[in-house]
């Protein structure tokens, strides 16, 4: 699905892979996706606290075309010794705002909502 790049600014594909092995990089992704045409960012997604791949990652083409040869080519196939899966990126839904932080009482407790027991 089309989508507008904030980096150039001009209409762009990504295609989402998921099932990547946890030692596939950007540039192991970058190879394998470069075949099908002109690759504008291939980005494996990374846990920011243990920096490991979290299994799935974006490839972005200039054109429709090329992105459906890649998704064609590459949907069901293996990649670092796991099988991948492609299909066209969504865009991410919009997170609920922040609650705020529950205020003491009188007593100095806070109020805790949670149900049931913990431990």
């Amino acid at each position: 699905m089309p989508i507008l790049d904030r980096h150039s600014l001009l209409l762009t594909i990504v295609i989402c892979n998921t099932g990547l092995s946890r030692l596939t990089t950007d540039e192991k992704l970058k190879e394998a996706f470069a075949p099908f045409g002109q690759l504008v960012e291939a980005k494996v997604i990374s846990d920011r606290v243990t920096g490991r791949s979290k299994g799935f990652g974006f490839v972005t083409y200039a054109t429709v075309e090329e992105a459906e040869k890649a998704r064609e080519g590459m949907n069901a196939k293996f990649l670092d010794g796991w099988v991948i899966f492609v299909d066209p990126a969504k865009p991410r839904e919009p997170r609920p705002p922040p609650q705020p932080e529950p205020q003491p009482s009188e007593t100095g407790f806070r109020i805790n909502k949670t149900i049931g027991w913990c431990g």
